[in-house]
This record gives structure tokens, C-alpha cells and sequence, in this order.
């Protein structure tokens, strides 16, 4: 039964990852024909629509929090997580953005010290090492060399690892749908702040692919909610970074991009890095 469930939870994670790259694809696609806030506002409108169906199916009750600043956080972390990773897919190739991503545990690991109060051992700050060995080897650091567009993953890294945060804050006495709700609202708003002047309405079909982004990405974090309450996250964890694999075959295929090896050696290092701190923090 165990190895039953480990299994169904080992395919949630790599559905999970495979749901969010074609998101990811979307929004690269359509990044060709509107701008970024844009595709975020379409992107919060159907999240915010499936969150309130949500709401019907489960409760309103579930709006009532006891712990509304840290909501707040989490929302806006999220928020900038999002928007800044979406603008990394817009400007840099589709699996070099989605390798800094990954940078994520690693940067939570480093913020658990002063937030959490967790100790990081050795071996951890080996592995963080090694994972910012990768992290250079992507984005080259030198004056002539050096790619600011790669400062939109790696923030979208920081502000996922401080959502990550958040979250552990919150699961213990808040229920998912009020953390999907109150993040879909931040985004929404945000959304509406930015919105350019020249808002271009899109076409029916393009309406379609914007829509769906929400669908996506709701179906993509439910399965990954799933694959973590089938299977220990020590194991399934690490089957998340097929989406690195995902991106690489969507990026060859549909957008003509091929990794350099530069690319997949810093990669290798940041998923190595990523893989051990989960497996030994759980």
C-alpha cells in the first residue's frame, strides 16, 4: 500500500511539473503579442474566477483567518514570484529561466535561519555552495558578460522561497483554499495597477490560451498539493525538476531554443543542490 502510494504520488509531481511548463509555454507564446501585465492580469482573472468557485464548493467561511498579516506576504511573495518569473520568460531562453527558478530551496534553506530559527549544517552550506556554483555558471557574473535579465528568475526564486516561508506559517491553522483565494485577489489587484495604457483586447483564440492560464496553473499546484499528500516530500521532491526537462523539449520544439552546455552543467548543479537540501530537511 505504501509503495502504492508513493508511486501515485511520484506521478502527481511529474504531472504537476509537466501541467506548469505548458503554462510557462503559454505564457512565452504569448508574450510575442501582449505585454506582460497583461498576460498576468488574464492569468489573475481565471485564478481568481476558479478560487471563488472554490469558495462556493467548500465555504465561505473559509475567507475568516487568524493570521491575515502573513497572508499578506505570502500573497505579495507569491505575487512577485510570478510576475517576475513570466518576465524571465519573456527575455531569456526557456530552460535557462526555469534552472534559476530552481534556486528556490536553496534560498529558503538560507532564510529558515533567521525566520524559522532552523540551524543549517554543514553539509547543507556545502550544498548551497555548490548550488550558487551553478547559479554562476548560468548567469556568468562579469561586467561584460554578465546578464541582468537573469535578476527576474533569481528574484522569482527569492520571493518563492519566502512565500515557502509564509506557507509553513500558515498550513497549520489555514486551510488551501484561503491561501489560494487571498493570493488569486493580490494578483488580481496588482494586476489592475500595472495594466498598460495601450491594452490590446486579445483575439477569440488568444483569449482562449490567455484564459487557460489560470486553468493551468490551479491544475498544476493541485496536483503538486496531491503528490504531497500521497508520498514524503524527501522522495517526490526531487521529481519536480523534470520540469526542467519539460522546458527543454517545449524550448527545442516550439521555440527553436537549444540549452547550451553551460546552461545544463549549472542546472546540474543547482538540481543536485536543490535534490540533497530537500531530502535532508523533509
Amino acid at each position: 500500500m505504501i509503495k502504492n502510494k508513493t508511486v501515485t504520488a511520484i506521478i502527481f509531481m511529474i504531472m504537476g511539473a509537466l501541467v506548469l511548463a505548458i503554462q510557462n509555454s503559454l505564457v512565452k507564446t504569448l508574450s510575442f503579442f501582449y505585454s506582460i501585465w497583461e498576460i498576468v492580469f488574464f492569468r489573475a482573472l481565471s485564478g481568481t474566477i476558479i478560487a471563488i468557485l472554490l469558495l462556493f464548493l467548500f465555504g465561505w467561511n473559509k475567507l475568516i483567518t487568524t493570521k491575515p498579516i502573513v497572508h499578506l506576504i505570502r500573497a505579495f511573495s507569491s505575487v512577485l514570484c510570478v510576475v517576475l518569473f513570466f518576465f524571465g520568460l519573456k527575455y531569456l531562453l526557456f530552460a535557462e529561466n526555469q534552472a534559476l527558478l530552481h534556486t528556490a530551496p536553496i534560498i529558503a534553506t538560507i532564510l529558515a535561519l533567521p525566520f524559522l530559527g532552523e540551524k543549517i549544517k554543514l553539509k547543507n552550506l556545502l550544498a548551497i555552495f555548490f548550488g550558487f556554483i551553478g547559479i554562476i555558471i548560468i548567469v556568468k557574473p562579469s561586467f561584460s558578460l554578465f546578464n541582468l535579465y537573469a535578476l527576474f528568475p533569481l528574484g522569482s526564486a527569492f520571493f518563492m522561497a519566502t512565500a515557502y516561508i509564509a506557507t509553513r506559517y500558515l498550513m497549520d491553522t489555514e486551510s488551501s483554499v484561503t491561501v489560494i483565494f487571498y493570493y488569486s485577489i493580490a494578483l488580481l489587484f496588482t494586476s489592475l495597477l500595472f495594466l498598460p495604457n495601450n491594452f490590446i483586447f486579445p483575439e477569440l483564440s488568444h483569449l482562449t490560451l490567455l484564459c487557460s492560464l489560470g486553468v493551468f496553473g490551479s491544475l498544476g499546484h493541485y496536483f503538486l498539493s496531491q503528490a504531497a499528500k500521497y508520498g514524503e516530500v524527501r522522495i517526490i521532491s526531487p521529481f519536480e525538476y523534470t520540469g526542467f526537462i519539460f522546458v527543454a523539449v517545449i524550448g527545442y520544439l516550439f521555440f527553436n531554443e537549444i540549452p547550451t552546455l553551460r546552461v545544463v552543467l549549472g542546472a546540474l548543479c543547482i538540481i543536485l543542490s536543490g535534490s540533497y537540501i530537500i531530502y535532508k530537511t523533509r
